[in-house]
């Protein structure tokens, strides 16, 4: 009874409340309607007070700030001057959509040298771009200097896990966390469906030389041997060959990406012999005898003249210089880099005859060469660091960069100004596709389409746009991937993307040590003077590699090998 009528009282109360609101809402209108700023209008003119509605639930966390804001990132690679943000239309758009900019700089001196700088002094920025297999990465993972991207995407942007593929969750993840995003990596279906990929550096030759020389097969070690020898008679003031900077520590164990070439034909299975079950190891690629034929090859070409022993010390920027001058009879670069950068360039000052054409794959003692080609791995990761001042901001533009829309602005920009829509498929404008094919470092400088974020992933959409454009406007290059594709092979079930041991661990310093040795044996094993004295250095090299303790790096090795496979589900 009490419970009745406390009901009736409260109900009463709250029905003289709603009449008294009332009243003094319509006194409030009347007496400031002409100066009544707060409400909105409606179509027919009238004031509406009505609260705005709440954020779409479904929209993407960073498009709740869009205010300025700036983060500083280091990219490893000091080549990539070209992915310097500075008043490209590309970073106007991004910015002016999202708010954010990236102070982006790179290392001065050696990369690696200038990274564990930063990591000793703790003296790291908001990000990384750093290769995510690179020995430091666990490093920076066990000393807590990384933030884990679990726990930054579950309090700021849940909505990042959607867009991330499952299979890079499993594979990138450490002890069951995430730390960095890859960019540039290869779904399966990317690997069979889209442009093929060409997983080394390939040789060229000059265009107009090789037309001279009557254009002959070159298809065995000793046909482009005996090529470049009447090359270099027919043309003295020329350089034979070209190969890109020789720097273990920056490279890998070839030294120089353009010994890749050489590499996969001399050992086509060089990959496959490294690991041992019997054993328990993962061999170092030197050990393999074919692998140093490589090397006894570049030897034999400056034994004869045909290779500028310059080129062991030589900068990328002396290398880059003198191909666009055209001053190499064969050389080796980056595919896209020939095609949309050295071969524009060469023309437009040289002409087309002196441009290059590529190689066929070598054949070598009957066998056809490998090239791998692995998918999902990727290139870089995006890394945020501890020192970050604003992690939530970061962490949604990485929402952004990762998002449909965000792959489309950084790869084409804004719909209606620098591309448009054929066929439901993007399509950059005529203005915008010339000028990246005919003169690449220009359409960078002007327009910083793919180097504003760098966050590269595949997408049905964007990947069969390319696909269709590369073969309607790249025809050249696309039958240059096309006559390589037949040697790739997926290397993804090897488990030997991330075998090197952490660099701190005792492995790693020893690791460290062996690659030092490499790197000074090599110029040596190139400038040897005989072939004795060439086995004389690769012996001593052996056992050098031995006595600082190969057999326990190989150990370790063939355990990471055997967590790769665990972690891609292969038996």
């Amino acid at each position: 009874m009490i419970k009745t009528k406390r009901k009736s009282f409260m109900a009463a109360m709250a029905f003289i409340l709603v009449i008294a609101l009332s009243i003094t809402g319509c006194s409030s209108n009347n007496n400031n309607k002409a100066a009544n700023t707060g409400g909105s209008k409606t179509e027919t003119g009238a004031t509406n007070n009505t609260p705005a509605a709440p954020a779409d639930p479904n929209e993407l966390e960073w498009k709740q700030d869009t205010s300025p804001f700036t983060f500083r990132q280091y990219f490893y690679g000091t080549w990539a001057s070209n992915y310097l943000w500075k008043d490209q239309i590309n970073m106007k758009q991004i910015t002016d959509k999202t708010g954010v900019a990236i102070d982006r700089f790179l290392a001065t001196g050696n990369d690696n040298d200038f990274l564990n700088t930063m990591i000793a002094s703790n003296d790291l920025p908001d990000t990384l771009m750093l290769d995510w297999n690179h020995p430091q990465v666990t490093k920076l993972i066990n000393n807590g200097m990384l933030y884990s991207l679990n726990e930054l995407i579950d309090q700021y942007a849940p909505k990042l896990w959607d867009l991330i593929d499952p299979e890079i969750i499993k594979y990138h993840s450490v002890d069951g966390k995430l730390y960095y995003l890859p960019n540039n990596y290869e779904t399966e279906e990317r690997l069979t469906n889209g442009i093929p990929i060409t997983g080394i550096r390939p040789w060229y030759v000059r265009k107009d030389i090789y037309k001279a020389l009557g254009e002959p097969k070159i298809e065995t070690e000793q046909q482009l041997e005996d090529f470049l020898v009447q090359a270099k008679a027919k043309y003295p003031e020329l350089s034979p060959v070209g190969m890109e900077s020789f720097d273990v520590s920056m490279w890998g164990f070839e030294g120089s990406l353009s010994m890749n070439y050489l590499i996969h034909s001399f050992s086509p299975t060089n990959m496959e012999n490294r690991i041992k079950d019997d054993t328990q190891r993962v061999l170092y690629p030197m050990r393999d005898k074919n692998y140093i034929e490589a090397f006894r090859f570049v030897n034999n070409l400056q034994k004869k003249g045909l290779f500028d022993s310059q080129q062991l010390i030589a900068k990328q920027e002396q290398y880059d210089e003198k191909i666009y001058g055209a001053n190499y009879i064969v050389t080796s670069a980056f595919m896209n880099g020939i095609y949309t950068q050295y071969n524009p360039k060469i023309e437009s000052t040289l002409g087309a005859d002196k441009t290059y054409v590529v190689l066929d794959g070598l054949k070598i003692g009957g066998q056809e060469p490998r090239y791998p080609a692995s998918r999902l791995m990727g290139w870089q990761g995006f890394f945020i660091t501890k020192n970050a001042k604003n992690p939530e901001r970061i962490i949604k533009f990485l929402e952004y960069m990762w998002s449909d829309e965000g792959q489309l602005d950084f790869r084409y920009g804004v719909e209606g100004e620098t591309y448009d829509m054929v066929d439901g498929l993007p399509k950059a404008r005529a203005e915008v596709k010339d000028l990246e094919l005919s003169d690449n470092n220009a359409w960078y400088s002007k327009y910083g389409y793919t180097a504003s974020t760098l966050m590269w992933r595949s997408g049905k959409l964007w990947d069969a746009a390319e696909k269709r454009d590369f073969d309607e406007k790249q025809p050249e290059q696309a039958a240059a991937k096309e006559l390589l594709k037949k040697y790739n092979f997926d290397s993804f079930s090897l488990g030997l993307e991330n075998v090197e041991p952490e660099g701190s661990s005792p492995e790693g310093v020893i690791n460290a040590k062996i690659k030092n040795l490499w790197n000074k044996t090599i110029p040596m094993l190139v400038l040897a003077g005989t072939d004795k004295e060439f086995d004389d250095i690769y012996s001593d090299f052996v056992k050098d590699m031995d006595k600082v303790g190969a057999d326990k790096v190989e150990k370790v090795m063939y355990e990471r090998h055997l967590a790769d496979l665990e972690k891609k589900g292969i038996n």
